[in-house]
């Protein structure tokens, strides 16, 4: 744990893990094993920053997962939020590193790669395996699937 690190009440850091200059840890986190926070990065309260997870310049919101093998870097991550184990934040485009922001109650399905510059709303998913490109950002509420990227019909009625 690097000087200038903040870290709440009752957080838990568990084994091997690494957390750099100006961080700030909320209260109530579980953080690692095997995590690695760098610089400039805020996690709020009560979320779970789990195994093999690296966030870097990233503000995570309160009560937010992201479980295990997942890349978060130059993120916006809202409040209530779960990412997906393999997810990544492609925040580097060969030239310029680009944000990508996550709104509030998103689920982010397991392998989803976000490329930046992106958004993605309030209450939407992603199904698993998901890219979603470039500038395509995903409205409130929407899910979207596949390679690339795309919204399912709304309003799709199933019968039990």
């Amino acid at each position: 744990i690097d000087a200038g690190v903040k870290i709440g009440h009752d957080t838990q850091l568990l084994p091997h893990t690494v957390i750099e200059q100006n961080t700030v840890i909320g209260d109530g986190c579980v953080i690692g094993p095997f995590a690695r926070i760098r610089g400039a990065s805020k996690i709020g309260n009560r979320c779970v920053i789990g195994n093999f997870v690296e966030v870097v310049r990233s503000k995570i919101g309160d009560d937010t997962q992201v479980k295990h093998l997942s890349y978060l870097g130059d993120a916006v991550v809202g409040k209530n939020v779960n990412i997906g184990a393999g997810t990544i934040t492609a925040n580097f485009d060969g030239k310029k590193k680009h944000a990508t922001v996550i709104k509030d109650g998103a689920q982010i399905g397991s392998g989803t790669v976000l490329v930046a510059p992106v958004t993605v709303g309030r209450q939407s998913k992603t199904g698993a395996g998901a890219v979603v490109t470039k500038g395509s950002n995903i409205p409130d509420r929407s899910v979207f699937v596949g390679v690339p990227a795309r919204e399912i019909k709304k309003n799709i009625s199933r019968k039990l």
